[in-house]
C-alpha cells in the first residue's frame, strides 16, 4: 500500500470556474438536495528514462469515495503489481479497506516500461449506482501497453457502497499517489481535469492541473 507522498493541499479552483463549482459542491455536500454520484479524474504520467532491469518507475495512484483512506479506497498500479504478490510490469487495480486488500484485477499485458520519454494517460472513475460502488480505469493510452480500459471491463465493483460520493476530495488522490520506487525516473505525474455528476444529472468540470509529483530541474 502506498503511503502519502506529500501533504494534502486545498482543492483550489480557477477563478472562472469557481462559482460553478461552489454551487455544485454546495448542492452535493451542504443542502443535500442532490448527491455527488460520479467523479472522473484525467491523469497524465510522463517518464523520462525507465529502467527495465529494476522495473522502475513503479507508480500507484489512489482514489477514494471518502476524505481519507481509513475505509474503502482504490489504487491503480503502473509498471508493477504489489499485491497479493509482487510482479514486474503491467497494470493492476486494487480495492482496499484500510490496510486490508479486498480484491484486485490485472490486465493480461504485463509489459515493462522501457521507452524513453513515454507519456501515459488515463481516466480514473468512481461511481455509485443502485448500491454498487465502481472504480474503473478507462481511456488509457501508452507506448508500453497501447490502449487500455476501452472495453469497460477494467474495473472493480463493491456492494459495500456509500450512498453518495459527497466526501470525495481530489486532495486524497493527489496526496496518496506517486512513485513508490524510482521516483527520479518520473518527470511528472498530474491530474489534468476533474469532472463530477450529481444525482439529477448536473455536471461540472474543474480544469485545474494538480501536480502530484514533478522532477526538479
Amino acid at each position: 500500500m502506498l503511503v502519502g507522498l506529500r501533504s494534502a493541499v486545498s482543492w483550489s479552483l480557477p477563478r472562472l470556474a469557481c462559482g460553478v463549482f461552489v454551487a455544485f459542491c454546495l448542492a452535493a455536500s451542504l443542502t443535500r438536495a442532490q448527491d455527488l454520484v460520479h467523479v472522473e479524474e484525467d491523469w497524465q504520467l510522463v517518464v523520462n528514462q525507465p529502467d527495465a532491469n529494476t522495473c522502475g518507475p513503479q507508480v500507484a495512484c489512489t482514489m477514494s469515495p471518502f476524505a481519507d483512506i481509513n475505509g474503502t479506497y482504490f489504487t491503480f498500479e503502473i509498471n508493477h503489481q504489489s499485491m497479493p504478490y509482487w510482479a514486474p510490469g503491467g497494470l493492476t487495480i486494487h480495492q482496499w479497506t484500510g490496510e486490508s486488500l479486498v480484491q484486485s484485477m490485472n490486465r493480461s499485458n504485463r509489459g515493462v516500461m522501457q521507452t524513453s520519454d513515454e507519456t501515459v494517460t488515463w481516466t480514473q472513475v468512481l461511481d455509485v449506482q443502485g448500491g454498487t460502488l465502481t472504480f474503473q480505469v478507462k481511456n488509457g493510452q501508452s507506448s508500453t501497453w497501447n490502449s487500455f480500459g476501452n472495453s469497460n471491463h477494467f474495473k472493480l465493483q463493491s456492494d459495500s457502497a456509500p450512498s453518495n460520493l459527497n466526501e470525495y476530495t481530489p486532495d486524497v488522490s493527489a496526496a496518496r499517489s506517486g512513485a513508490a520506487f524510482a521516483s527520479n525516473r518520473v518527470r511528472s505525474l498530474k491530474i489534468l481535469c476533474i469532472r463530477g455528476t450529481l444525482s439529477d444529472g448536473t455536471t461540472a468540470t474543474d480544469n485545474t492541473v494538480r501536480v502530484v509529483q514533478e522532477l526538479a530541474n
